[in-house]
């Protein structure tokens, strides 16, 4: 951990409690710390903006941002907002957190905007979510908000109809997660010196490849010394929103779908469509005649899909960058972890703060977002949550890292690009090399459909697909997947018209 040693004190050797300072002068801590180092010296006014402007809360009031489970490495989010109250005393603020399901989450912020509650102030949103949001008028426009310095997918992804009505919070995108160790024993000593996770053909080549890596080394086998391996590829296809970011992720490796400059979806290549959902309905069908290292992940979501990976049992995880500190945490996976972008790139995801348009506050809560969206706080998310920034800042600091160090004693020299990530060229720094690895799969992610009627195609595409994937011996018969139904039932989705049956 750079910025701070490890028990708390500050990386200049001067002690501040339980806080630590970074290198911009931004004091956080286990309780979100005391305000002091840098903050003193230039006054919280300047760090963090005056409080003159801000309205009178009533007694008792408080700004509440209403958000999913905070799912950062330590509770940042929190903590951040701890470090708002600590300099805003007379504005105080909370996190109400839902569900850590992307779905009932979606269901009990439409609600409360449906509500017209004034008790919500802040709503971190879902990057797909926005538009419906801001068309429904929950949402204030953030006038004159200022783009500089945010990436630039991110940062559209809260601009609907020309007007910016939520600022990025932090961003995902999809990584494949591979076991090392796993691929090491595949190559039985003989890794090749290059290329050796093939899948420039996009996902068929992941697909094939790790489906020849668990036939090598998977199931039970006499004399393991490792859990037996029962998954290729562990994905999020449980009936929720990561089925339709993993399905969409499969069509974009096949070059099946593409969005559009306005953020519209296309689903013209019904050809190429047919293909990928076939091949992976294939895949889970050969469940019934045996194992196909495949059928776990339609029960799996983020949570299911991590631990069956961190504990030896797939070869490949889908999932996004926050998993790299959870392997490499203090419950750390028992084996050497690599990672890479997805093929065909990855989906982009985060969550962005709008102000609500029944708050009670909405200067106060403005000044909220921009307090938890400016370059100190995300460099905060990055660097001690897991999670990748939205900002540019934080992948150029070089004393910022998003990873924590990799295992790689041992390793063929071609798979410790995985293990680093395969960054910036000519250095020997795995933690500058992370970095810009993750930066690089953020370059090469496919931007969020942009649709006031998101929630319809998603719904509606998870509605179709999964009834042609389960398992013949569960269903009664295999259903035949259609390409040209499937693009109907999509385009009319995208228009709020949803099909039944």
């Amino acid at each position: 951990m750079t910025g701070a040693a490890a028990d708390g004190t500050a990386a200049d050797g001067g002690s501040h409690g339980h806080g630590w300072v970074t290198r911009k002068g931004f004091l956080v801590g286990a309780a979100a710390g005391l305000v002091g180092g840098a903050a003193l010296r230039l006054g919280s006014d300047q760090i963090f903006g005056g409080v003159a402007d801000l309205e009178t809360f009533d007694a008792g009031d408080q700004l509440t941002i209403l958000s999913g489970r905070d799912e950062t490495d330590g509770g940042q989010r929190r903590l951040l907002v701890d470090l708002w109250n600590r300099v805003h005393e007379a504005h105080p603020a909370r996190i109400v957190e839902v569900s850590s399901n992307a779905d009932l989450a979606y269901s009990t912020m439409l609600t409360a905007a449906q509500a017209g509650a004034a008790g919500y102030d802040v709503y971190n949103l879902d990057i797909p979510w926005v538009p419906q949001f801001a068309q429904s008028g929950y949402l204030r426009v953030l006038d004159d908000a200022s783009g500089d310095g945010f990436l630039s997918e991110p940062w559209a992804a809260g601009v609907w109809e020309d007007a910016v009505y939520a600022l990025p919070f932090n961003s995902d995108v999809g990584l494949l997660y591979c076991n090392l160790d796993l691929i090491t024993e595949y190559y039985d000593g003989a890794v090749p010196t290059i290329d050796p996770i093939p899948v420039g053909d996009g996902w068929a080549g992941l697909d094939r490849f790790a489906h020849e890596v668990f036939a090598a080394v998977g199931g039970e086998r006499a004399g393991l010394s490792r859990p037996p391996v029962d998954t290729a590829i562990a994905l999020q296809l449980a009936d929720y929103e990561g089925f339709t970011v993993n399905l969409w992720e499969i069509l974009l490796g096949a070059g099946a779908v593409s969005v559009d400059a306005a953020g519209r979806p296309a689903f013209e290549d019904v050809d190429r469509i047919e293909a990928a959902v076939e091949s992976l309905a294939a895949r889970l069908r050969a469940s019934s005649d045996g194992p196909s290292g495949t059928a776990a992940s339609l029960a799996f979501d983020e949570q299911g899909s991590l631990a069956a990976f961190a504990a030896g049992r797939a070869v490949f995880l889908r999932h996004w960058p926050r998993a790299l500190r959870l392997l490499r945490g203090e419950d750390a996976a028992p084996f050497r972890v690599g990672f890479l972008p997805v093929p065909g790139g990855g989906v982009l995801g985060g969550q962005s703060l709008a102000v609500a348009a029944a708050s009670k506050y909405p200067v106060a809560a403005r000044r909220l977002v921009e307090f938890l969206t400016d370059e100190r706080s995300h460099q905060v998310i990055f660097e001690r949550g897991g999670f990748a920034a939205s900002r540019e800042a934080p992948y150029r600091d070089l004393e910022t890292p998003w990873a924590r160090p990799a295992a790689t004693d041992g390793l063929a020299a071609s798979l410790v690009d995985y293990a680093t990530g395969k960054g910036v060229e000519g250095t020997n720094d795995p933690l500058r090399k992370a970095n810009d690895a993750l930066r690089r799969a953020l370059d090469g992610a496919s931007p969020r459909p942009r649709l006031q009627h998101y929630v319809e195609l998603s719904e509606e595409a998870r509605r179709y697909v999964r009834s042609v994937l389960a398992p013949a011996a569960s269903s009664g018969g295999a259903l035949r997947f259609d390409g040209a139904e499937f693009a109907e039932r999509m385009e009319a989705a995208m228009d709020g018209k949803v099909t039944r049956g």
